[in-house]
């Protein structure tokens, strides 16, 4: 009877060491990061506050992307052309565009052409950098379109968007190994950034073109710069009385990579739809779509 008793002693304390252990591990698998089936999910504004701290971390990366112009939901595309750049040193941004024909400011009827002497295809480049939370272009006032050519750095649209108000949620059908977004921009805030993004368009444009006609000699100088100013001020009227009764909706996605949460991709649609002068209802959208590559 005293063995029989004290094999049951023994047995209630194996069971109760199992139990034991079986407590330590579910607490230590709380604890440990990467256990998905207990894991708190994040939200879709953790994923994002995460994929801009990461991206903010690196010291290189580079991407690749296009933009096109689309009028009316016609589906084809205006203006197309492709775009990549570089981040060195942190801070330092390179830009290369690779242009098939030529860019207009959207409404002004402003444009310029990206094709040379010999009838190919050309492009710019244009160097930014990181200061104070600002990017600054590092190349000249005059070089064409370099107010244009900032509004495709995707790191500076990541940071602006992060202060701005907007929606962001959670898209299905990702793959196991990713996470998408659909982040909303609130409509004041979208208008606002776009009639900037103008603004820079026009400045540049301008001072494009007043450079051009300074390096023209004689009596045709002043009449050339006088004619300039004056079509620049008609195009910047116009584009403001437009844009103040304009709609502007932009939405982006975001596909990050969940083990890293680095940003893999980001796409954008900004819909702006205005009145023209003849009092023609208009409706254009600037698409971009860039996939980031080489993090270091």
């Amino acid at each position: 009877m005293e063995k029989v008793h004290g094999r049951v002693k023994i047995d209630m304390l194996n069971r109760h060491s199992v139990r034991t252990l079986w407590l330590l591990v579910g607490i230590l698998m709380i604890g440990v990061p990467g256990c998905g089936f207990i894991q708190r999910d994040r939200t879709p504004e953790e994923v994002f506050s995460l994929a801009l701290s990461g991206i903010a971390g690196k010291e290189t990366l580079s991407f690749e992307g296009e933009a096109g112009l689309r009028r009316e939901n016609s589906g084809l595309f205006e203006n197309q052309f492709k775009f990549e750049g570089k981040l060195e040193n942190h801070d330092r941004l390179t830009l290369q565009t690779r242009l098939p024909g030529e860019v207009t400011a959207v409404g002004t009827g402003i444009h310029t052409t990206a094709v040379k002497n010999n009838g190919q295809p050309s492009g710019f480049s244009a160097s930014f950098e990181r200061k104070q939370g600002q990017w600054m272009a590092l190349s000249a006032q005059h070089e064409p379109l370099r107010g244009s050519l900032s509004r495709f750095n995707p790191i500076a649209q990541m940071e602006k968007i992060d202060k701005m108000n907007k929606t962001i949620q959670s898209e299905y059908g990702a793959g196991r190994r990713t996470r998408t977004l659909r982040i909303e921009l609130a409509p004041e805030d979208a208008k606002t950034w776009a009639v900037a993004q103008l603004n820079d368009e026009m400045n540049a444009i301008r001072a494009e073109y007043m450079h051009k006609a300074s390096t023209v000699k004689g009596a045709r100088k002043e009449k050339l710069e006088k004619d300039l100013d004056q079509v620049w001020k008609q195009g910047e009227i116009t584009m403001q009385q437009m844009m103040k009764q304009a709609n502007v909706q932009t939405v982006y996605h975001l596909t990050v990579d969940r083990k890293s949460s680095l940003p893999l991709r980001l796409s954008s649609e900004s819909q702006v739809s205005y009145t023209d002068n003849n009092r023609k209802n208009n409706k254009e959208a600037l698409v971009t779509d860039v996939n980031f590559k080489s993090y270091q």
